[in-house]
């Protein structure tokens, strides 16, 4: 893939890069659906240290 495709790729996907794994596409995930996303910064700022 080139640059020029990576700039227009659409923004519900990304490229996961994984150590040991090649480089690969996936769909984005909506963290604020995760079951432990209450756990998170994002989700309640008592989680910052």
């Amino acid at each position: 893939m080139s640059e020029d495709e990576i700039a227009i790729m659409d923004g519900g996907k990304c490229i996961l890069q994984l150590r040991g794994v090649r480089p690969f596409f996936s769909e984005k995930f909506d963290i604020t659906k995760h079951p432990h996303y209450k756990y998170l910064a994002d989700a309640d700022k008592k989680n910052n240290l």
